[in-house]
């Protein structure tokens, strides 16, 4: 990690000949969706042809919120450190919420970054045009969008990526030019070859074992996945929740669920990993909805079928496809876990679509492709 309080001047080599890009991150080596997308495209990006930097700060008290971002993930760092990422940290004071563009305040950001450093910028924001994206003026921007909220229509915006269909159409209902965006799903890291599972320490050798996982936000649990479950649930079955909001325990009990194990949030991929290696479903659900969901993107990658239901934002619907089913209530949830227990053609065809879903759609290596061939033409001219 370089020191955002000294001169950085030496850092930069004026005769650099890769393309030199910046990801700019308000804590950007935390562990939501967000920044772990943006993480992953740094750390994957051919370090031959690209040198990358990613500028972060610590999480600092917002103006006008209550909400306290996670701080960054030692184990994030260590991943773009592996990955040939350059960290340059700032300062942020606060971010202030009330003001229209989140400025940051009593920061030193534009002290240590100078945009004509850099041949592209990389950002990756929440839909709504933000600092400091509002103040770099001259050098192309690829604008990584993960809500659809609101367009931004600066000139030096090259590129606006979005994530599913559904979000793309709600980005240009809200004005922002359909020639300018590109559809890219998340890119997920998949550790190769992982192999162990939870099957042998939980004694789940012969069970059907259901599962999701999820950050702990009482703002997006639902209640249906287990209020499905508890209808199918048997001496057969399991369901494991990996992290999620406490309303789930809450749920189970009052439910009177016992075949249940929760496992605490994690950070790490290798946790993760294991618990998908344990699953026959993943039982997804969100009170939102999706717009790309990392974590339907590694149920596909295990080969898993999911389930999910319907919602407000329906980009989850157009990731499933022919590998599971979304549906509307608990009954109709339930009806489908059965299926999937019971007709083994049915759920072998599920899972055979989960791995071409997976291969065509959202592996790693076409989507940093994607990402590069953008790069690569702003570079060009």
């Amino acid at each position: 990690m370089v020191s955002a309080r000294i001169n950085l001047d030496h850092y930069f080599d004026p005769n650099e000949k890769r393309i030199r890009v910046a990801f700019i991150k308000f804590c950007g080596m935390a562990t939501g969706g967000t920044e772990k997308v943006l993480q992953t495209i740094a750390s994957n990006l051919d370090k031959n042809k690209f040198l990358v930097d990613f500028y972060y700060c610590d999480t600092a008290p917002y103006i006008g919120s209550d909400f306290v971002h996670p701080d960054n993930d030692i184990s994030r760092m260590a991943y773009c450190y592996a990955g040939g990422v350059r960290l340059i940290k700032f300062f942020v004071k606060n971010k202030d919420l009330t003001t229209p563009t989140h400025d940051w305040v009593g920061t030193d950001f534009f002290d240590i970054f100078k945009e004509s450093r850099y041949d592209i910028i990389q950002t990756g924001r929440a839909g709504h045009p933000e600092y400091p994206f509002t103040k770099i003026h001259n050098t192309p921007i690829v604008d990584s969008i993960h809500l659809a909220g609101m367009a931004e229509n600066k000139a030096n915006v090259y590129k606006t990526v979005l994530i599913s269909k559904d979000q793309r159409d709600r980005w240009v209902q809200a004005g922002g030019p359909r020639d300018r965006s590109v559809i890219i799903p998340n890119p997920v890291h998949i550790p190769d070859d992982y192999t162990d599972s939870y099957i042998q320490e939980l004694k789940l050798r012969r069970k059907f074992v259901f599962g999701m996982h999820q950050r702990a936000d009482d703002g997006i649990f639902s209640s249906i996945p287990l209020a499905a479950y508890k209808t199918i649930e048997s001496d057969k079955t399991h369901f494991i929740m990996l992290g999620g909001s406490e309303r789930y325990k809450k749920q189970a009990e009052e439910l009177g669920i016992k075949n249940i194990t929760f496992l605490p949030t994690v950070s790490e991929l290798e946790p993760i990993h294991k618990f998908l290696n344990t699953l026959k479903v993943y039982a997804h659900g969100r009170a939102d909805g999706e717009q790309c969901s990392c974590a339907i993107i590694e149920a596909l990658a295990h080969n898993l079928p999911v389930i999910s239901h319907t919602a407000p934002s329906m980009g989850h619907l157009e990731q499933i496809g022919d590998a599971g089913k979304v549906v509307s209530n608990p009954v109709e949830y339930s009806e489908v876990m059965i299926k999937l227990i019971e007709d083994k053609e049915y759920y072998k065809e599920c899972s055979a679509n989960a791995k071409k879903r997976y291969e065509s759609t959202y592996g790693m290596d076409a989507i940093i492709s994607e990402y590069s061939a953008i790069y690569e033409e702003i570079k060009n001219g």
